[in-house]
């Protein structure tokens, strides 16, 4: 075994094994920090706490919980966990590269590094259930493609397996294929090189062509095996995300809604800065863009050739957003948006494939300070998740030493009746986006924080309270104002916000 690990080792391609070792690198670099300590947020107090694989269950995602359970044990390791996020998403960032053309050893680090340390797979991690388990999707898509562009029923009936597994961890993972696929149909176009037999090998040559056949029906096949697996599980789904109906055609394509909602959230992702993505990252990203597109009307011959590249390019910008072509008003968070890195990454690989030295070499080192610029916000995202799980652990700490110090008569010392949730600061640099810094001090998330610290405490709804208790409550100002904290109808009564009724809406 020993020997045949060995000779595989050695079999593969030196400039990929030193790329590996980069990409590895350059993501500690990015997720040393999310390693070392466990951060929490909403979705973790509850996960936390699951010992089956019900874990994305409702959402349609069994792999997820499948994987969590039979793979992880059910439990949160922030270190090993996201060992495997890195080796995995390295493994996929580099299969990418070369499944696009390169060969350099440094072309294969920084396409593979924008993959793997994109600030939005940072801010993936901040859910600790992800770490390990949508870098299998990640890895699972890309080989569905490779696998499917090679047209042999084989391959075909392999990628769709690849498709099942990897739509059966997150759903969304199809706009990573779409535009892995899209990158590698736009290097066929712009270098369109002669076989030895003379046949073109561009986009419109029969063997491309076959081979994009081949790509389409392995992904319907795996969506028809993912939609017949759910079938079968007689699932109800949570109506949260829209995740049931991922794969419906029910309502057909509404595209008078659907293609206004692409284009703004394509526009603003490549020109509009956010919170956890600077305005001078945006402008660097843009520049690859405009380059890529210049290379696309310049190299390919004939005019027909090279308006065809420029039109694959701007398809490719959208597919990240490819779901929302059957779910315009759908939930798409972050989560769902890393096929951005990518399109950025088939920019890349554009300009190096050019054979424009100098435009490669200025290239390079911008995409060197891009890199950069992905691990400080990576480092600050891990950053503010590690203040926002103290500041509240410190709010409940505070709330239960409050609890503790209530007078033992009239209540049985556990049962605390909750109203509202609590509105934490939200200054800088607490500035809210998906996953980071969110807010759960509230009745659910409480009981799991009150188990978490190792408090027998039982927090109910304020509507499930006797009367008693809600009308204390309805006389208190929210906490940590006097008398937010108090005992009534035989429990604790605790207020940290006041209904909005219909004249603070109007």
């Amino acid at each position: 075994m020993e020997q045949i690990w060995a000779d595989g080792w050695q079999s593969v391609d030196p400039a990929l094994k030193r790329a590996f070792l980069a990409v590895i690198v350059i993501s500690l670099l990015a997720f040393g920090f999310e390693m070392t300590n466990l951060t929490l947020h909403h979705d973790d107090l509850a996960q936390i706490f699951i010992q089956d694989t019900i874990l994305g269950h409702y959402l349609g995602r069994f792999g997820a919980g499948w994987l969590h359970y039979y793979t992880q044990n059910a439990h949160f390791m922030p270190f090993l966990q996201m060992a495997e996020g890195i080796v995995v998403m390295a493994m996929y960032g580099l299969l990418v590269a070369r499944f696009w053309g390169l060969r350099k050893t440094l072309d294969l680090t920084l396409v593979a590094a924008v993959m793997c340390v994109f600030p939005y797979m940072a801010q993936v991690y901040q859910y600790n259930s992800t770490m390990a388990s949508y870098s299998v999707a990640h890895l699972l898509a890309a080989l569905a493609v490779i696998l499917s562009t090679r047209a042999t029923v084989r391959h075909v009936l392999m990628a769709a397996v690849a498709y099942l597994a990897a739509f059966s961890i997150y759903q969304s993972i199809i706009a990573n294929a779409a535009a892995i696929l899209g990158i590698w149909l736009l290097s066929r176009t712009v270098f369109d090189q002669a076989r030895s037999n003379q046949e073109p090998d561009g986009l419109f040559s029969k063997a491309t062509i076959r081979s994009a056949i081949a790509a389409a029906i392995a992904v319907g096949i795996g969506g028809l095996f993912y939609v017949a697996a759910v079938s079968q599980m007689d699932l109800h789904f949570d109506a949260y995300q829209g995740a049931g109906d991922a794969f419906s055609f029910k309502n057909g394509l509404q595209l008078s809604v659907a293609l206004p909602e692409i284009v703004t959230g394509t526009r603003s992702f490549f020109l509009w800065p956010e919170s956890y993505f600077p305005d001078y990252l945006k402008k660097l990203q843009l520049i690859f863009l405009l380059i890529a597109a210049a290379f696309c009307l310049w190299l390919p011959k004939g005019i027909v050739n090279k308006f065809a590249a420029l039109a694959v390019l701007l398809i490719c910008l959208f597919t990240p957003r490819l779901l929302q072509l059957l779910h315009p008003t759908g939930t798409f968070h972050n989560l769902t948006l890393t096929a951005y890195a990518v399109v950025v990454a088939g920019c890349l690989t554009i300009i190096f494939r050019s054979g424009f030295m100098r435009v490669r070499n200025l290239t390079a080192l911008l995409a060197c300070f891009l890199v950069g610029g992905y691990l400080i916000q990576s480092n600050w995202i891990s950053t503010v998740g590690y203040l926002n799980t103290q500041a509240h652990y410190s709010a409940m700490t505070q709330l239960m030493t409050q609890l503790k110090s209530l007078p033992a008569a009239g209540w049985d010392g556990k049962t605390v009746a909750v109203q509202g949730s609590r509105a934490m600061y939200s200054g800088y640099p607490f500035k809210p986006a998906t996953g980071i810094a969110s807010e759960f001090i509230d009745t659910g998330h409480m009981q799991w924080m009150a188990h978490l610290l190792r408090e027998d405490m039982t927090f109910i709804d304020m509507a499930d309270a006797p009367a008693s208790a809600r009308d204390y409550a309805a006389q208190q100002a929210p906490w940590p104002r006097p008398g937010s904290l108090g005992v009534a109808g035989g429990m604790a009564v605790l207020v940290l916000s006041k209904p909005i009724g219909k004249a603070d809406v109007e």
